[in-house]
C-alpha cells in the first residue's frame, strides 16, 4: 500500500476566491442540466427521499436566492429556528422546507428561470460577505463541528451541495451529468472532513472517476488501502446509498469503519 500519500486532514479549507470559481462553474452546470429537463422529469423521485425534481431545484434556487438577498436569508433562517424550538425538526431541513415553500406556486418553467436569476448572483454574494463575518462560529444546532465557521458554509458546503444535487437530478432524469472544474477540490473537501472527524484505524483512500485522488485518513501508519469510486462514495458519506464494494487490500476493519461514516452535505 502507499505510504506516501498526504493526510487529507491537512489539506486547507477551500479559498474563498477559488470557491467563487467553483461556485460558478457548479451552478453552470447544473443550470444546464435543468434547461435540459422534459416536462415528465420535473415529478420523478429522487435520491433525496421526500423530494421530487422540482424540490431538489427548489430548494437550491432557494439558497441562492438567501446569497443574494440578505432578508429572504434572515426570513428563511427565522422560520427554520422557530420550528427547531418547536421541535418540528433540524435546522437545515427547515431551512429547505423553506427555500421551497416559497416556489410552490411557481411553474417548472418559472421555476427554472428562478433558478437561473439567483444562481447568476449566488457565487459572488457568498464571496461579497466580510471577513468578519465568515469568522462568525456556527451555533451547535447547526450540526456542524464544534468551532466550525461561516466560511465553511460559505466556501465548502454549499459548492459540494450543488455538485451532489447533480448528481441526483441525473439520477432521476438520466440527463446528461456534464463535468465541471469543481469536481476535484468538492471530493478532497469531503475526504478532508472525512479524515477530520476519523477515529478508526488509518488507512489509504484511492477514489476513482470523478475527483480521483489518493490520501492518507486517520493517525499512524495505515492498516490497509479502500479503493472505490469518487461519487459512490460521495452519495455514502452522503447518507443516499449503500452501493459502495469498497475494495480493500490489507485490514477489513477500515472498509467497515468506512461504510459507517457520514459528512455533511
Amino acid at each position: 500500500m502507499d505510504r506516501t500519500a498526504a493526510r487529507a486532514a491537512h489539506l486547507a479549507q477551500t479559498d474563498p476566491d477559488v470557491a467563487r470559481a467553483h461556485a460558478v462553474a457548479e451552478y453552470a452546470a447544473l443550470v444546464a442540466m435543468v434547461d435540459a429537463l422534459s416536462a415528465p422529469d420535473w415529478d420523478r423521485p429522487t435520491d433525496c427521499t421526500e423530494w421530487r425534481v422540482r424540490d431538489l431545484v427548489a430548494h437550491v434556487a432557494g439558497a441562492c436566492e438567501e446569497a443574494c438577498r440578505l432578508p429572504v436569508m434572515l426570513r428563511h433562517q427565522a422560520v427554520a429556528l422557530n420550528g427547531v424550538r418547536r421541535g418540528d425538526g433540524a435546522m437545515v431541513d427547515l431551512l429547505c422546507a423553506a427555500q421551497i415553500a416559497d416556489r410552490a406556486r411557481l411553474s417548472d418553467a418559472e421555476l427554472a428561470a428562478d433558478l437561473r436569476r439567483w444562481a447568476a448572483g449566488a457565487p459572488d454574494g457568498r464571496r461579497r460577505q466580510p471577513g468578519l463575518l465568515r469568522r462568525v462560529p456556527l451555533p451547535a444546532f447547526a450540526g456542524l463541528r464544534p468551532g466550525t465557521r461561516l466560511s465553511y458554509l460559505l466556501d465548502v458546503v454549499y459548492v459540494r451541495d450543488v455538485w451532489l444535487h447533480r448528481v441526483d437530478l441525473h439520477r432521476a432524469t438520466g440527463v446528461d451529468l456534464p463535468t465541471s472544474t469543481a469536481e476535484a477540490e468538492v471530493v478532497a473537501q469531503v475526504v478532508r472532513d472525512l479524515d477530520l472527524e476519523w477515529r478508526g484505524p488509518a488507512f489509504v483512500l484511492e477514489l476513482t472517476g470523478r475527483g480521483a485522488g489518493s490520501w492518507a485518513v486517520g493517525e499512524g501508519d495505515p492498516v490497509a488501502t479502500v479503493t472505490e469510486d469518487a461519487v459512490a462514495l460521495m452519495r455514502l458519506l452522503s447518507g443516499r446509498s449503500d452501493e459502495c464494494v469498497l475494495a480493500t487490500e490489507g485490514d477489513a476493519a477500515a472498509a467497515d469503519r468506512l461504510r459507517a461514516a457520514r459528512v455533511v452535505f
